[in-house]
């Protein structure tokens, strides 16, 4: 399995549309691609600057070509959020080892 970590720089002002567009689009979207096991947004805003992230474990490398292309670099991108992203970095790790998510939730579920 691998993880596969994009970050992004949003420009100022479009932090909330571009969040929006997470929720609506990307987040939906993901759900549907083959080889994606899991996925998480998150976000920071420091002053004028607004990052995101998306962290997703995929089964294999191969899945990841089957999205990307070649060019394993490549962003995945849904519904004009490219025009809104000013910098952005993917990184790729290899599992080898974790939790399970979901052991964590019912761990601190309230009541």
């Amino acid at each position: 399995m691998l993880i596969r970590i994009h970050r992004c720089k949003v420009e100022p002002g479009r932090d909330w549309e571009f969040s929006q567009g997470i929720r609506e689009h990307a987040i939906p979207e993901v759900a549907k691609v083959e080889g994606i096991e899991y996925s998480v947004f998150g976000r920071r805003f420091e002053g004028q600057e607004h990052r995101f992230i998306n962290v997703t474990l995929w089964r294999d490398f191969d899945t990841v070509i089957q999205q990307t292309g070649e060019d394993v670099q490549t962003r995945l991108i849904f519904d004009g959020e490219s025009g809104m992203i000013t910098e952005d970095s993917v990184e790729y790790y290899e599992v080898f080892g974790a939790t399970d998510p979901q052991e964590h939730v019912e761990r601190h579920r309230p009541g």
